[in-house]
């Protein structure tokens, strides 16, 4: 099993484990013949917008059972660094998972006629519109903290669309401001690190399907990664990336 080495299997969603709506061929086997094997396993996403309740349904239609405590998505990251740092209001350009996830780590989600926003929080958000950009942007001009769960430009979409993702609203903010955001997801490394211990430490192996953030953030940390070929990247893209993964392999069933 070319999983053999490892004691934590990060695995990426999209392009992974589905192709939203439709599962990729024997990836919930894939995951079921790892956790058999002892493999202990973490389902990590840039998507800032669902909770894991919302994940693990999502995983379940494809076959893939999860429970919430395996699941470790970019907002989980952003709140649990912001908590560290003793951030205590927000500002929200963002959906359900990342509201739930400032929230239950203890930081107020306020509105921006707040006298009291110490961040701005920018994640993907389908309600985004010119009000929220402005006020954002008030605010960090006023001094408040700028930083984003993700700086995905664009959002997979079904039927093969592209939507703005959170990084292009991030980017709306940033070109009003002249302020540069901090990012917590991938390629940056407190995702991966949260997906770590979330996965009970041990030797990780980083799975996906994107080289610029899954490949790309292994990489950064030192950690043996594996590209599918089920998603963004295609095998002759790696010749030109600067980021080279450990493995790479058609799909997530050549794991197991």
């Amino acid at each position: 099993m070319l999983a053999d080495p490892y004691d934590a299997i990060l695995l990426d969603l999209d392009g992974v484990l589905y192709r939203w709506p439709e599962p990729i061929p024997g990836a919930a086997d894939a995951v079921a013949a790892l956790r058999e094997a002892g493999k202990r396993i973490a389902f990590v996403t840039n998507n800032s917008s669902r909770t894991p309740v919302q994940v693990i349904e999502r995983l379940a239609s494809a076959g893939v059972e999860a429970k919430p405590e395996e699941v470790v998505t970019s907002a989980l990251a952003t709140a649990t660094v912001l908590a560290e740092r003793g951030i205590g209001s927000a500002f929200v350009i963002g959906e359900e998972g990342l509201l739930e996830a400032l929230t239950q780590a203890g930081i107020a989600v306020v509105n921006a006629s707040s006298h009291d926003v110490d961040i701005v929080v920018v994640g993907f958000d389908r309600g985004a519109d010119y009000t929220k950009l402005k006020d954002a942007s008030v605010l960090v001009e006023r001094g408040a903290g700028l930083v984003a769960s993700n700086a995905d430009a664009s959002f997979p979409a079904p039927g093969g669309e592209s939507w703005p993702g959170a990084g292009a609203l991030l980017a709306a903010i940033e070109t009003t401001t002249g302020t540069r955001g901090e990012v917590f997801g991938k390629p940056e490394t407190p995702l991966f690190e949260r997906a770590l211990a979330s996965a009970g430490g041990g030797r990780p192996l980083v799975v996906g399907d994107r080289l610029d953030t899954d490949i790309a953030g292994a990489s950064r940390l030192g950690w043996d990664s594996a590209l599918v070929l089920t998603g963004d990247a295609r095998r002759e893209d790696v010749e030109s990336s600067p980021w080279k993964p450990t493995f790479v392999i058609a799909d997530v069933a050549d794991l197991a």
